[in-house]
C-alpha cells in the first residue's frame, strides 16, 4: 500500500513538473513569437533566440527523460520488493498450511489420524466394546441360566439316584434274607 501511495505520488509530480515545463517552453514560445518582427507573411526570428529556446527544450526534455529513468528504476525496485513480499507470503502461507495440518493431526498407535478421523474411530470402538459388553453379559445370563438348570437336574437326579440306590439296596438286603432264609429252612430240612 506504501509502495503504491509512492508510485502515484511519483507519478503526480512528473506530470505536474512535465506540464510546468511544457508551460513554460509554451510561454517562451509564445513570447519568442512576440518579440519577432514579421516580413510578409514570415516571421522573422533571431538565431540566438531561436538556439536558447531549442536548448530549453532539449534541457526539458533532458530532465523529464532523467525522471523518466528514475520512475522507471522505483518502479523496478518496487516490483522486486513486491516480488519478494509475495515470495515470503508463500512461505508464511506454506508454514501456515503446515501448522494447521499438524495441528489437524492426531497420533495414534503411532499412525497420523485427522481429528475428525480419529473421533469416528474412538467412538466405532466405544460402540463395539459396548456391544462386546452387552454381548458378553449377555450370554454370561444365558450360560448361568443353562448351569443353574444343569445344577437343578442334577440335582434331582442325584437324589432320584440316591432314592433308587436306597430302594435297591433295600430290595438287595431283603432278597438277601429271603435267601439266607430260604437257605436256612433248606438247611433245617435236610
Amino acid at each position: 500500500m506504501k509502495n503504491l501511495k509512492l508510485t502515484f505520488s511519483l507519478a503526480f509530480i512528473l506530470f505536474a513538473m512535465q506540464s510546468q515545463a511544457q508551460e513554460t517552453l509554451r510561454e517562451k514560445y509564445d513570447a519568442m513569437l512576440e518579440k519577432t518582427e514579421t516580413y510578409e507573411q514570415y516571421k522573422v526570428i533571431p538565431r540566438t533566440t531561436l538556439n536558447s529556446f531549442w536548448s530549453e527544450a532539449l534541457d526539458s526534455l533532458k530532465q523529464q527523460a532523467r525522471t523518466i529513468r528514475d520512475l522507471r528504476s522505483q518502479v523496478t525496485g518496487q516490483q522486486g520488493e513486491i516480488n519478494s513480499l509475495r515470495a515470503e507470503i508463500a512461505e508464511v502461507q506454506s508454514k501456515l498450511d503446515e501448522s494447521l495440518e499438524l495441528n489437524d493431526t492426531i497420533y495414534f498407535l503411532g499412525m497420523p489420524f485427522s481429528k475428525v478421523g480419529y473421533h469416528i474411530m474412538v467412538w466405532l470402538i466405544i460402540a463395539a466394546l459396548a456391544v462386546l459388553g452387552v454381548m458378553s453379559y449377555l450370554m454370561f445370563i444365558r450360560s448361568n441360566s443353562v448351569t443353574s438348570k444343569t445344577r437343578r437336574e442334577y440335582e434331582t437326579l442325584n437324589a432320584e439316584y440316591e432314592e433308587h440306590k436306597t430302594h435297591a439296596r433295600e430290595t438287595q438286603v431283603k432278597l438277601k434274607r429271603e435267601l439266607q432264609t430260604a437257605i436256612n429252612q433248606l438247611n433245617e430240612r435236610r
